[in-house]
C-alpha cells in the first residue's frame, strides 16, 4: 500500500520532523545535576514514549524531586523554548515531503509526547506550523505513547480513519 491509499498522515515530531533527540538528554543532565544526580543509564529507554506530564511525574518520584509537577514541567518548558527557537532544525528532506504532502491535499497531523508551549516555539520558528490541520500533544489525551490514544484522536480530528493514515514515528514501541 503506497501512498496514494493514504488519505491522511500523522507525524511524530521529536526525531522524526525535527532533529531534537539529543537536546532532552541535554536537557536531563543538565536539570538532574541541579539536583546533585547524575543522569543514570537507561533513563531515555525508561521514559521513551511517555508524555510530558508523565515524563515529570516519573522524574519527581524516580529522584525525589521536590518541586511540584507543574513546576517540573515549566522549568523543562524553559529550558527546551530556547533550544528550539535557535538549535533544531527540520529533519533533512522533512521540508519537501510536507511540502509534497500539502500540494496534494492531503491532511497532515502531529502526534507528539512533547508539551504545547515546546511544540508552538519549534514549529513557529521553523515556519511551519501552517501546513498542518492539527497539532495535538500527549497531555491532550488518555494515555501517553505508546498507546495508541494520540494517534485516534488525531485521526478523528483530520476526518480520516486510522487504517486510512500513515503514521512516521520513531520509536518503535
Amino acid at each position: 500500500m503506497g501512498l496514494k491509499h493514504k488519505k491522511a498522515v500523522i507525524f511524530d515530531l521529536d526525531g522524526t520532523l525535527v532533529d531534537s533527540m539529543w537536546m532532552w538528554e541535554a536537557i536531563d543532565i543538565e536539570y538532574l545535576g541541579r539536583f546533585g544526580y547524575s543522569c543514570p543509564p537507561g533513563l531515555q529507554k525508561a521514559i521513551e514514549g511517555m508524555s510530558f506530564s508523565e515524563t515529570a511525574l516519573y522524574f519527581k518520584e524516580r529522584f525525589a524531586i521536590p518541586d511540584p509537577v507543574e513546576e517540573i514541567k515549566a522549568e523543562w518548558t524553559r529550558m527546551s523554548i530556547d533550544k528550539y527557537r535557535t538549535q533544531v532544525p527540520l529533519k533533512k528532506g522533512a521540508g519537501e515531503f510536507l511540502s509534497y504532502l500539502k500540494s496534494q491535499g492531503i491532511p497532515m497531523g502531529i502526534a507528539t509526547s512533547n508539551g504545547r508551549d515546546m511544540v508552538d516555539a519549534v514549529l513557529g520558528s521553523l515556519g511551519i506550523e501552517a501546513l498542518f490541520d492539527n497539532v495535538t500533544v500527549g497531555c491532550e489525551v488518555a494515555n501517553g505513547k505508546p498507546a495508541p490514544d494520540i494517534y485516534l484522536h488525531v485521526a478523528g480530528l483530520l476526518g480520516v480513519r486510522p487504517e486510512n493514515c500513515l503514521v512516521f514515528e520513531d520509536v518503535p514501541a
